[in-house]
């Protein structure tokens, strides 16, 4: 019997225990990757309600995703090639699969 696969990691998605895990790492890492967005986030962490726990979290889970988007190799690499006006596009049908080849 062999073993299962290895999963492979998705790049475009963020795992809950990835990345900056403290509110100090958070603000360490959005300073080394952005101030701009270092200051947005201070100034949306300065208007949470203390009594509402689900909107920090949800502030903390969006600067971590955006964090994740703005330094992932994988994903810079996909968005520069997303402005090359040289790359190849795909329509929708080849995307999703609706060409005529696969609906026979």
């Amino acid at each position: 019997m062999s073993a299962a696969p290895a999963e492979i990691p998705d790049p475009y998605r963020t795992h809950p225990h990835s990345g900056p895990r403290t509110v100090t790492q958070l603000r360490a890492a959005l300073t080394a990757a952005s101030a701009a967005d270092r200051e947005e986030f201070e100034a949306q962490l300065g208007e949470l309600s203390l009594d509402d726990p689900e909107e920090y979290e949800a502030l903390v889970r969006a600067w971590r995703h955006r964090l994740v988007m703005r330094t992932n190799p994988v994903i810079l690499a996909a968005v520069a090639a997303s402005t090359d006006p040289a790359a190849r596009r795909w329509t929708s049908a080849e995307i999703l699969g609706d060409t005529p080849e696969t609906n026979r």
